[in-house]
C-alpha cells in the first residue's frame, strides 16, 4: 500500500471517460494514475514500486477486458486485496454475480454523477484499510490455532468481532478470505441482530457521520448490554463448519444473499453476499435469520475459485466476439 495520499489506478480505453474520472476526483486527496487498457494496468501494478490502494476498472475493453484483469489480479497474492470499483453499463443480476465471483466489491454504473463516484471511492478505500489490517494481523497470529478441533466463543462488540474473526480464520485454509467473511457475518450479528439497526437506518447514520456514536450508545442500553454473538467452530475430516448465532429477532436474509441493483451504489449492504461468494464453500441462514452456518472445505478451495473465474472470462470473450 502506498504511503501518504491514497493512490488510485484509473483504467479505461476511452480518453473521455478517463477525463471525467480525473475531473470528478481532482479536488480529493488522492494521487491518480491512468492506464488505457487492462494489459497496461497489470504492467503498472507489477512494476510501480509505490503500489496502489484502489483500482477503477472499466469492464469492456480491448486487449484485456475487466474480468481478465480481475483473474490475474486475484491470482496474485501481492494484489488480490486491492479493492476494485468496476465501471460498467451492464448491471443486470447476472452481470453483478459474475463480477462478484471475479472479486469485484464495488460498482459504478454508467452514466454516474460525481457525488456517487466520490462516495464509492471513499467506501472502497475504507475497505482497503480494513483488509490490510486483517492481513497484517493474521500474519502475526499464533500458528498453533491451526490445531483447533472445536471451540465455542461469545463476543459483544465490533472490536471483539474483529479479533474473533482473525483468531478463527487462522484455523482455516485461506485465512484471509475466511477472515473477511467471518468478520462481515459476526459484525452483522452485532449491528443488525443484537442492536437491531436496520439497513435504512445505517445508511442515514453513515451519511450523518453518527454510525460509530450510535453503536457505542446502544451497547450501553439495558436492553442490549447483555446480548452476545456466539460462534461455534467444528473441524471434521473434510470440512470446517462455523456457526454464527446472534440474539436478535432475525431479518429477511434472502434480500442480502445477492447484491441488488437497488443497493449497487450504497456504501454498505454487500457483506453477506460477498462472504457467500468469496469466503466459504457454502453458507446457509437458518430459521428467522439470526443463525448462519458456514462451511470451508479442506483442500482445493483456491483452485476451485480460479477455475470458476476462468469460466466467466471465457463466456465473456465469446459474447464480445
Amino acid at each position: 500500500m502506498s504511503k501518504g495520499q491514497p493512490r488510485i489506478l484509473l483504467v479505461d480505453d476511452d480518453d473521455l471517460n478517463l477525463d471525467v474520472l480525473v475531473e470528478c476526483l481532482r479536488d480529493e486527496p488522492y494521487e491518480l494514475v491512468q492506464a488505457h487498457d487492462g494489459a497496461k494496468a497489470l504492467e503498472l501494478l507489477r512494476h510501480d514500486r509505490q503500489g496502489f490502494d484502489l483500482m477503477l476498472l472499466d469492464r469492456m475493453m480491448p486487449i484485456k477486458n475487466g474480468l481478465e484483469v480481475m483473474l490475474e489480479l486475484k491470482a496474485d497474492d501481492q494484489f488480490k486485496w486491492i479493492p476494485v470499483v468496476m465501471q460498467t453499463s451492464a448491471a443486470s443480476p447476472q452481470d453483478i454475480c459474475e463480477g462478484m465471483e471475479a472479486g469485484v466489491f464495488f460498482y459504478l454504473t454508467k452514466p454516474f454523477d460525481s457525488h456517487v463516484l466520490r462516495r464509492i471511492v471513499c467506501a472502497a478505500l475504507e475497505e482497503r484499510r480494513k483488509w490490510k489490517s486483517l492481513a497484517h494481523n493474521l500474519r502475526v497470529q499464533v500458528k498453533t490455532i491451526g490445531y483447533l478441533q472445536e471451540g465455542r466463543f461469545r463476543i459483544r462488540s465490533i472490536d471483539e468481532a474483529y479479533d474473533l474473526a482473525l483468531l478463527v480464520a487462522q484455523a482455516c485454509p485461506n485465512p484471509e478470505k475466511v477472515a473477511f467473511g467471518l468478520h462481515e457475518l459476526i459484525v452483522n450479528g452485532v449491528e443488525h441482530g443484537n442492536l437491531q439497526i436496520g439497513y435504512d437506518e445505517k445508511t442515514h447514520l453513515q451519511e450523518t457521520d453518527q454510525w460509530e456514536e450510535e453503536i457505542a450508545r446502544r451497547q450501553t442500553l439495558p436492553e442490549y448490554a447483555d446480548k452476545f454473538v456466539e460462534l461455534v467452530f467444528e473441524r471434521h475430516r473434510k470440512q470446517i463448519q462455523v456457526t454464527v448465532t446472534d440474539q436478535g429477532p432475525g431479518f429477511n436474509w434472502r434480500e442480502y444473499q445477492e447484491i441488488s441493483p437497488d443497493r449497487l451504489l450504497e456504501s454498505h449492504g454487500r457483506g453477506i453476499a460477498m462472504a457467500k461468494v468469496l469466503s466459504f464453500d457454502s453458507m446457509e441462514y437458518k430459521g428467522n435469520g439470526n443463525q448462519v452456518v458456514c462451511v470451508v472445505n479442506i483442500g482445493n478451495q483456491v483452485a476451485f475459485q480460479q477455475d470458476s473465474v476462468r469460466d466467466l472470462v471465457g463466456r465473456e470473450q465469446k459474447e464480445v466476439g
